[in-house]
């Protein structure tokens, strides 16, 4: 095992325990509450490798599962399903990757995976295991809408920290 590789699975490990404390400020909204967790995702699929940072959110859902209990058949499963999908489409080389122009669309890109497993799931879940009928544009609007303004704000911070993290880390 090379250093940079050592390097990376121990900031995978950083990011997935600074993601898990991240969902434990919790603001409820309806179905879906909000946490920071997603500002940790974005952030952590803007700073590490794309492997390094599937790992951090599988060892995220981990955390998740062993702590806060099974969460299958919560309708927010989908999102943590999500995390793990968006970090398949974060950058293989984040070192390269160094202005505001290319950590907004990547940021975005995630977003929209994170949004596409969420909504699905919880749609799904909501009508076929917790018999809880919603319409696709209540579910849009409890899972998505709602939280557009907040997200906005995140990923702000997020690709704001990743500019400032990227100076200061050996990436």
């Amino acid at each position: 095992m090379t250093k940079s590789s050592t390097y990376y699975w121990i900031l995978s490990a950083l990011m997935s325990v600074i993601t898990f404390i991240a969902s434990y400020v919790v603001v409820p909204f309806g179905a879906i509450p909000f946490t920071l967790q997603t500002l940790a995702v974005i952030l952590t699929g803007l700073l590490l490798p794309r492997k390094y940072a599937a790992v951090a959110m599988l060892l995220n859902a981990i955390l998740l599962f062993m702590f806060k209990g099974a969460f299958i058949y919560s309708p927010s499963f989908g999102f943590i399903i999500g995390f793990i999908a968006a970090m398949f489409f974060a950058s293989q080389n984040p070192a390269l990757e160094k202005g505001w122009k290319a950590l907004t669309i990547r940021a975005i890109v995630m977003n929209v995976i994170i949004f596409l497993c969420g909504l699905t799931y919880m749609y799904l879940a909501l009508n076929f295991l917790l018999d809880s009928p919603i319409t696709w544009m209540q579910t849009l609007m409890s899972g998505m809408i709602i939280f557009l303004p907040t997200d906005i704000i995140k990923n702000i911070v997020a690709i704001y920290l990743a500019l400032v993290l990227k100076k200061r880390l050996v990436l």
